[in-house]
């Protein structure tokens, strides 16, 4: 149903409405007749049709309520008769330029879901026979009724047409020329248009596992970021098939990634995206009301991440479909994501219980591992440590991204204050020990750090990322301390 059809329906239905008081007038013999919307929301009433005999007769379009006399009226369920001069006052008649020639007023209700919704007046010379004329009034408002109703379902489904006419709009946004990150952060953001009450987090590999690394920005109970995908959760369930997963959460069962989830209710959709024929993401999109993934808003969503897997495919110019699409050859997280994502961390609804920190890691010895190892030994290790500090081997939530050779970005979210230094003490311990380079080679390598706690004070992301690498510099000059906090 387009515009112009839209139009013709609303033409056709106040036409009705017109018809109908004609009618009503004449079988009622009324001089007057007129239907007031009530607008509650406007505190109006709002003219939608009237007819008369007299020439002195001008009715306003729109009426406040405390300046009508129906403001007295616009709450009642039955047929009102009054006599003017003693039931009302006929000054109050403001419709007239003069002295209102008729004696009677008779205000019918019009009633949709229990509430008072318009009014009609007939105006009379005489008393109308009320219960003689119940079966034309009855027969009127019936009419009132179905006409209504019908003209709501026409709006209906222009309004579910024009829901069509957004997602064509939707998909125009996936152009030419785009970042691979930059296709999926618009995706995600066409995909929370579908979702009123409800979001949209993306999982990718690195560090060598699954981790969420994405999240719609308007949602504000979601998933954690660095959540790890865990067997049996219905993202490594849609991975493993390859096929889009649907499912209503009873008893916060299934979850949707993992099983420290904070909570888990409603539904969830995971669709997996399949570029070149293997998996490199998976979109979990949820909602607190199941009923909203009506079969059309699954093929919406589904097909927001085929045409932006279509997208990627385009972007990749010639790469080999293995490749991981989000992470550097060591397996930590590209810079244009983890800066997507610090710009999305920074500006979410936070609450008192949610820490997070984004710090950058160097390695304290590296002089004398590059005077040891070659080039291939150097860039294994660093493959190792990052494997080695994915917070996700310990417990925590978090990502491993890239700033330069043998310095990693790191973004750690957490309940408790104590969460980042438990992580980060446990590293340096564990790096001390030596990692395994193949050949009974064992390293030894000393890390520092220097980090910022997120808050809302902090919102510019570069000054951020400046303050942390500042912090990392001061770390290891100093002789005395493992990390820097700025």
């Amino acid at each position: 149903m387009n515009t112009n059809r839209e139009e013709k329906a609303l033409f056709e239905f106040k036409h009705i409405m017109e018809n109908l008081l004609q009618l009503l007038c004449k079988a009622t013999e009324a001089q007057t007749g007129y239907l007031y919307w009530v607008n509650r929301k406007r505190q109006q009433f709002v003219l939608e049709t009237s007819k008369t005999k007299y020439p002195n007769v001008m009715f306003k379009d729109r009426v406040a309520f405390d300046k009508y006399f129906l403001d007295d009226f616009k709450n009642i369920a039955g047929t009102n008769q009054l006599k003017v001069g003693r039931d009302i006052d006929r000054s109050l008649l403001q419709h007239y330029f003069d002295q209102a020639a008729i004696n009677y007023l008779t205000i019918i209700p019009f009633q949709n879901n229990g509430e008072t919704v318009a009014l009609t007046v007939l105006e009379t010379e005489d008393p109308i026979p009320l219960d003689e004329l119940e079966p034309i009034l009855s027969a009127y408002n019936n009419a009132h009724v179905n006409v209504l109703n019908t003209y709501l379902e026409l709006t209906d489904l222009y309004e579910d047409e024009q829901k069509w006419a957004d997602y064509d709009d939707s998909l125009k946004v996936f152009t030419i020329n785009q970042g691979i990150v930059d296709i999926i952060n618009k995706m995600i953001v066409e995909m929370q248009k579908l979702l009123p009450t409800g979001g949209i987090v993306v999982a990718v590999r690195g560090m060598n596992t699954w981790v969420t690394v994405l999240r719609s920005s308007l949602a504000s109970k979601s998933p954690d970021m660095g959540l790890m995908v865990e067997e049996k959760s219905l993202a490594y369930e849609a991975l493993q098939k390859g096929e889009p997963l649907f499912s209503i959460h009873f008893n916060q069962n299934p979850k949707r990634i993992s099983s420290s989830e904070l909570r888990t209710d409603g539904a969830t959709y995971a669709i997996p995206m399949l570029i070149q024929g293997r998996r490199h993401a998976v979109v979990i999109t949820y909602d607190k009301n199941p009923l909203i993934f009506k079969e059309s808003v699954k093929h919406q969503l589904n097909n927001l991440a085929r045409v932006a897997a279509l997208s990627i495919k385009s972007e990749m110019n010639g790469l080999p479909p293995e490749m991981d699409l989000f992470t550097t050859e060591f397996g930590n997280f590209s810079e244009d994501l983890w800066r997507l994502n610090l710009e999305q961390q920074i500006h979410r609804p936070k609450s008192a219980n949610d820490h997070t920190w984004f710090g950058m890691i160097g390695i304290d010895n590296l002089t004398d591992l590059r005077s040891k190892y070659r080039l291939e030994d150097l860039k294994k290790l660093q493959r190792l440590m990052v494997k080695a500090i994915n917070p996700s081997r310990l417990g925590y939530n978090g990502i491993i991204g890239y700033n330069s050779d043998y310095v990693f970005t790191y973004m750690i979210s957490g309940t408790s204050e104590d969460d980042h230094k438990g992580w980060l003490d446990t590293n340096i311990d564990d790096l001390k020990n030596k990692l395994d380079l193949g050949d009974e080679r064992r390293v030894e390598v000393r890390i520092k750090a220097g980090f910022i706690k997120l808050d809302d004070d902090k919102q510019d992301a570069d000054q951020i990322v400046l303050d942390a690498k500042q912090a990392l510099n001061m770390a290891i000059s100093n002789r005395d301390t493992s990390f820097v906090n700025m």
